[in-house]
């Protein structure tokens, strides 16, 4: 298909009685010569769709069509070639990456994408005021919701609600971020009230958000820093509270249940094996609800946004935990459909585990 350079062992052509649809994961952009390329997000491969009949079964798949010979006049040869260079896809395919397509927000094409100066759609002009600015803002805000209501956030998990002990005092101090050591050991359960210290302090930017938000002007929306961020907490060995898969909540310091406790092996396959997860303490996955901020920013860059929140939510989890003597270590080497099934997430593409955060006393000769 046209001069693709391939990288990856070839697809195989299309089953019998498969429907293909044009992948969603096409990206085009024009090269330094001036010419349009193509690029195929999963496997890195970028080539011209210089031939008319390339283009043209691009656009005759955009609605599903039956994979076979003769569909739209396409040979079984074109269809192969088509399906091997990633341009076809199955429609159970296209199921699984759709909510990334309908928003611009295909990882590994966004992580391309944000290299390549695309301007912002809501980037103000330069003779622009501040008001004029807000004003325009708001109005396409407004003209968001007419189409589609905001998906307000709201707590997944439904189980019983398990208060927590006052949180300990978390001192903030720049000694904690300079001494911060990941630590991959635990020795002893840390206290309930640690548990809460830290996810209480590490929330404070949750609850501040939503103080803002209560304000009738829809431009607040705008302040989105952490508005997509659930914290589930698989509680391990914690003295003062029992073993089990809970959501935080941070505007009422109590942990909601959300599963029965993992056993280790399910823990693993949730973190590709590291079992520097295992041992007393407890575990803070991660998980974004991606509707919300989907349907504020839809500019390429927003996912990530999304990912460097992330990495500022899992810094201020780990300053919380060194200054009570507790430690940890983050990953984003994170299973998505292990976590999902393990905490008990929807069963919708909005809902992604993006980090794990595992936390507890440190083992003095083994911290790093």
């Amino acid at each position: 298909m046209d001069d693709a350079r391939r990288r990856r062992a070839p697809r195989d052509p299309a089953s019998p009685g498969e429907t293909l649809t044009t992948s969603p994961l096409l990206f085009s952009y024009t090269g330094r010569d001036g010419r349009l390329v193509t690029w195929e997000a999963r496997s890195g491969v970028r080539f011209r769709l210089s031939s008319p009949r390339a283009i043209e079964m691009v656009l005759s798949f955009l609605e599903p069509q039956p994979g076979e010979p003769s569909c739209d006049g396409a040979t079984g040869e074109e269809l192969a070639a088509a399906r091997e260079a990633g341009l076809l896809i199955s429609s159970e395919e296209h199921e699984r990456v759709s909510i990334w397509e309908r928003h611009g927000w295909s990882r590994p094409a966004y992580l391309m994408l944000t290299q390549m100066d695309i301007p912002y759609l809501e980037s103000p002009r330069a003779d622009e005021e501040v008001d004029a600015v807000r004003g325009r803002r708001r109005a396409v805000i407004e003209q968001y919701e007419r189409a589609e209501p905001y998906p307000e956030p709201a707590l997944l998990a439904s189980g019983p609600a398990l208060s927590l002990p006052a949180p300990a005092p978390v001192r903030r101090s720049l000694s904690a971020l300079t001494s911060r050591r990941s630590v991959r050991a635990f020795a002893g359960a840390p206290r309930a009230e640690e548990l809460a210290g830290i996810l209480h302090t590490a929330t404070a930017g949750f609850r501040t958000v939503a103080e803002d938000r209560r304000d009738p002007d829809r431009f607040r929306l705008l302040n989105s820093f952490y508005s997509w961020a659930h914290l589930f907490v698989v509680v391990q060995r914690v003295e003062g509270l029992p073993a089990g898969v809970f959501e935080y909540d941070w505007s009422a310091n109590s942990l909601l249940r959300a599963a029965a406790p993992p056993s280790e092996a399910e823990l693993l396959a949730c973190v590709q094996g590291q079992r520097w997860a295992l041992g007393p303490g407890f575990i803070v996955f991660v998980v974004a609800d991606l509707r919300g901020y989907a349907w504020l920013y839809r500019h390429s860059r927003a996912y990530m946004h999304l990912l460097m929140q992330v990495g500022e939510l899992g810094q201020e989890i780990l300053m919380a935990a060194t200054e009570l003597g507790l430690g940890g270590w983050t990953t984003p080497a994170v299973h998505e459909s292990h976590v999902a099934a393990l905490l008990g997430l929807p069963a919708d593409d909005a809902f992604q585990a993006v980090s794990m955060v595992k936390l507890g006393r440190p083992a003095a000769t083994r911290a790093q």
